[in-house]
């Protein structure tokens, strides 16, 4: 059986729509902010955003908002999805497109909550993006082992497939903020641990 590897942000949580919910509680006059060019992990890129369109607001405020919910959810929802994926899978691991500031937060969270993992990538550390292969051999090197060992779960097609390159399965996650086609098999609506052991089990067949 293949062991899961899982993308974070919207493949974990509500990331996109919520930042831009926040974004309008506390700036209602702000226009759609494009996530993947603002970090709002970093309170002075969010007052960048603001700065760039001659609005008001704090940066600050605007990121402790969002990562106060962040870190409610994942401690409410999906962390204790993933430590039931951990009693019957092992440790996963997580590999992103962010930042350093992402994965610090994350792993705190993790430790809060006594999360077990093995391995967690960001691209920032490697100056690389999916769906460039090298960013899933990184995690596996650190994890020691082949691709042929895991399955990435993602929310991204084109750019989470990229794991198939080095060997990985990938399974495309849609319960939130998606990016794909339809057509594109295995997926699963919803990261459970019944829906987590079928895609293992369908992907390791192969």
């Amino acid at each position: 059986m293949r062991k899961p590897v899982f993308d974070i942000g919207d493949t974990l949580l509500p990331s996109h729509d919520k930042i831009n919910e926040v974004l309008h509680e506390l700036v209602p006059e702000a226009p759609e902010m494009d996530i993947n060019e603002y970090n709002v992990y970093v309170p002075e890129e969010m007052n960048s955003f603001l700065a760039e369109n001659d609005l008001r607001g704090d940066g600050e405020k605007i990121t402790s908002t969002y990562l106060e919910w962040k870190s409610d959810y994942l401690r409410e929802n999906m962390l204790p999805r993933l430590k039931q994926i951990n009693q019957e899978f092992g440790p996963v691991g997580f590999i992103s497109d962010n930042s350093l500031a992402a994965k610090k937060f994350y792993q705190e969270n993790f430790e809060d909550a006594g999360l077990r993992y093995r391995g967690f990538i960001v691209s920032e550390e490697l100056g690389i993006r999916k769906p460039d292969p090298r960013i899933f051999q990184a995690f596996l090197d650190k994890r020691e082992e082949t691709g042929s060992n895991f399955a990435y779960f993602g929310n991204y097609v084109e750019r989470d497939s990229g794991a198939e390159q080095a060997r990985m399965k990938f399974v495309w996650v849609k319960q939130f903020h998606t990016f794909g086609s339809d057509d594109w098999k295995p997926s699963i609506e919803k990261i459970t641990e019944d829906n987590v052991r079928k895609a293992l089990e369908q992907v390791s067949q192969g």
